[in-house]
């Protein structure tokens, strides 16, 4: 039988997500409810009943997850070709270009992933597979906490063992990993760079999450000042802390952390007051020389293994409204995050304004099918789509279709106003 419910912008009280069902998907009330509730206990509500929990996708920490919910985005846009211009053979394009503060080959990272499972197990084969690219890739939270400094140099040492000259391991941290001295220890292991996070889309303001066993590594995690929930099934919730933001404490950071002469990363979701976050990182390069390389944007349509459902699904909004909200040029890179899994959607972000893109899920699911293979072919098959893109746009180089705001269209009114394009023939042809 058919569980799902159709005509929704996304599941209502039932999804294979989470391992719930309606008893008569047909006949749906506009709150997710059957039309006719028998009180099976299956949906949404019959489980939280059970547990008294939030739901979160299933297999904790085995799988990964994204948002369902639908919104304007990436695929409500098209691109517009130039008819007039000289001929560009696309094999000719290129892509390399400067990221970050690093040489790469084609203006793509691999997203932060952490001290999850599904990440972890796949660290090595991310690492080989992104040296080998010539890509940066961002090491995710928490990885201290759960691996030791030992698992940190493990996720490090198979990137500079492989790497030619382009793209740059960079390590993120949060509270937690910061006061486990990670970024030291990050250029102590020969990490390029370091990125502070803030937040990301799949949750903004909540921190990261895991489930594991045992009551002594409970008590571990506990003495190392994260948040920890017991189960009904016995198991546990490890939830590192949400962290605050004001903009002396950020100045603070990334002054102490400039110390360490690296270039510095930052990493956000998508939320109220990410354009003053953007001016105010760019007044602190600015005023106290600190140097903020690149600022990477997370929003709906991408996820993690870790995120509670509803809130993956109903809060923030798609990054690329970054650029459309964003005032001025700023002097660092802008990285664009969440739901971006092919060469077009790359080429529309940096269209619209972006330096690059990110990806976290995409490239777990490449690594899954041939380990460091599956990246490099994976790199290898966006750098292909976006070099089509920079030939029917007439442009030799990658870098030149940055801004071409002018042959994006927006398929609906709602993009048209989502993304700053227009959505009459006659404004593009």
């Amino acid at each position: 039988m058919d569980y799902s419910v159709r005509g929704t912008r996304r599941h209502l009280n039932a999804s294979q997500a989470t391992g719930t069902k309606l008893l008569f998907p047909e006949h749906v009330t506009q709150s997710g409810l059957c039309a006719t509730c028998t009180q099976c206990g299956q949906c949404e509500v019959g489980l939280k009943s059970k547990t008294g929990q939030t739901l979160f996708p299933q297999p904790f920490g085995a799988g990964q997850f994204g948002a369902e919910k639908r919104a304007p985005g990436l695929e409500d846009i098209q691109i517009i070709p130039e008819l007039y211009g000289d001929e560009i053979f696309f094999n000719t394009v290129k892509t390399e270009t400067v990221l970050g503060g690093f040489e790469v080959s084609v203006p793509i990272a691999i997203a932060a992933m952490g001290s999850t499972k599904v990440a972890h197990t796949k660290g090595e084969a991310l690492a080989v597979g992104a040296a080998r690219a010539g890509i940066p890739m961002v090491i995710g939270e928490n990885v201290i906490a759960t691996y030791g400094k030992e698992g940190l140099k493990e996720r490090i040492q198979p990137y500079l063992d492989n790497y030619s000259g382009k793209g740059a391991v960079i390590v993120q941290a949060n509270k937690h990993d910061m006061a486990m001295n990670a970024f030291e220890l990050a250029k102590e292991y020969g990490a390029h760079g370091i990125e502070v996070k803030i937040g990301q889309g799949a949750k903004q303001g909540l921190g990261g999450e895991i489930r594991f066993e045992g009551e002594e590594q409970a008590k571990k995690y506990e003495e190392l000042g994260y948040h920890i929930e017991k189960n009904p099934d016995g198991s546990f919730q490890r939830h590192a802390s949400p962290g605050s933001l004001s903009d002396d404490q950020l100045r603070n950071v990334l002054l102490k952390y400039s110390e360490l002469d690296l270039p510095i990363w930052v990493k956000t979701g998508i939320g109220r007051g990410v354009i003053r976050l953007a001016n105010t990182l760019e007044t602190i390069k600015q005023e106290q020389g600190v140097n903020i390389a690149c600022f990477t944007v997370d929003g709906l349509g991408g996820g993690t293994g870790m995120s509670p459902w509803l809130i993956m699904n109903e809060t923030s909004i798609p990054s690329i409204a970054f650029l459309a909200a964003l005032e001025k040029e700023l002097s660092f890179d802008v990285l664009i995050a969440g739901g971006i899994n092919n060469g077009l959607d790359a080429a529309k972000a940096m269209m619209l304004g972006a330096s690059g893109v990110s990806m976290g899920r995409a490239f777990l699911i490449a690594a899954g099918s041939m380990k460091e293979e599956g990246v490099v072919n994976f790199v290898n098959a966006l750098k292909t789509e976006l070099k089509m893109v920079a030939t029917i746009l007439k442009q030799r180089e990658l870098s030149g279709i940055r801004n071409k705001k002018s042959n994006l269209f927006a398929l609906s009114k709602e993009a048209a106003e989502m993304f700053g394009i227009p959505y009459k023939p006659s404004e593009v042809l």
